[in-house]
């Protein structure tokens, strides 16, 4: 396996229109010991001759085809097929500056440690507004580390590099379709390997409606789902901070919550993942018509405090 090779995953479905766009700027790299796998995730449209044609161009591209499963399977089938220890990923409508890979890879290597990122732009093309993530100069490992993730997910996919012996250890992405990378950010802390970053502007992240988290309410219910599933089986030491940090999320999707249907669909939820408190419970058995949808919000909240 070449220890200087980064192998690039681009998982992509339907995705001709900025599919050219976002090749195009792995092919402009500086630095140029690369291969790009695409992995087709059943795409319907002109994807795959898009594809073809840049195959036919340049070797370093190969190609993956598989029926429709969705983002995470497609990322896991390119990092096992890929010939370098280091792993970058671009989805198929985002971009790369013609640095990027050149400046990441000096970064990773001076870092000596399990994985680096960087800052990037965020184009919204509904309001042609050019923002960025703020990624900071920071170091991540240990519980410090892990409270940072939890708070949010500070990593932007697209300008990761990452030891593909790492990925392995902690079992690949998750197939839930929103999140997967925070949950693998999570569980690569939670064993130990240490993150860098810095807050040079080397890609762009595109924001349109057929981006995966377009909508901010599905990320937050994914992101309950995410810490909730690695809370149940976390290690004693860590327990607590998970719990409260759980809480942080319950209380975000709280304040997004707009109307009866809404509140009982996060009740189920909340209820079900904590089935040994008897407080909550109780609150889901007593009857919302007749307690008064307004003041049984307001005792959950107060659970969620």
């Amino acid at each position: 396996m070449d220890k200087n090779l980064i192998s690039i995953i681009m998982p992509v479905y339907n995705g001709e229109a900025f599919l050219n766009e976002s090749i195009s700027s792995v092919i402009q790299q500086s630095y140029a010991d690369w291969e790009l796998i695409i992995v087709d995730d059943g795409s319907t449209d002109n994807t795959n001759k898009i594809i073809n044609d840049f195959a036919a161009l340049d070797n370093r591209i190969s190609t993956i085809y598989q029926a429709n499963k969705k983002q995470g399977l497609a990322r896991n089938e390119g990092i096992k097929q890929a010939k370098g220890k280091i792993i970058a990923f671009l989805d198929a409508d985002d971009l790369w500056k013609a640095n990027k890979l050149e400046f990441m890879v000096d970064f990773f290597h001076q870092s000596a440690c399990e994985l680096v990122f960087s800052d990037a732009y965020i184009q919204d093309d509904a309001t042609a507004e050019n923002k960025r993530f703020g990624v900071t100069n920071t170091n991540y490992s240990g519980a410090k580390g892990l409270e940072s993730f939890l708070f949010y997910n500070r990593i932007p996919l697209l300008t990761v590099l990452v030891k593909r012996e790492a990925i392995f250890e902690v079992g690949l992405f998750n197939n839930r379709g929103i999140s997967e990378d925070y949950e693998l950010w999570l569980k690569l802390l939670l064993r130990g390997f240490e993150f860098k970053s810095t807050s040079e502007a080397l890609a762009t992240y595109r924001v349109h409606a057929q981006s995966t988290t377009y909508q901010d309410k599905l990320a937050i219910d994914a992101n309950i789902d995410v810490i909730y599933g690695l809370y149940k089986n976390v290690d004693p030491i860590y327990q607590k901070l998970f719990g409260d940090y759980l809480k942080v999320w319950y209380r975000r999707k709280f304040e997004t919550i707009k109307d009866r249907a809404a509140y009982l669909n996060f009740l189920n939820v909340v209820t079900l993942q904590n089935q040994d408190s008897a407080k909550y419970q109780l609150l889901q058995k007593i009857n919302l018509a007749l307690l008064g949808y307004q003041f049984h919000k307001r005792l959950l909240s107060y659970l969620i405090r």
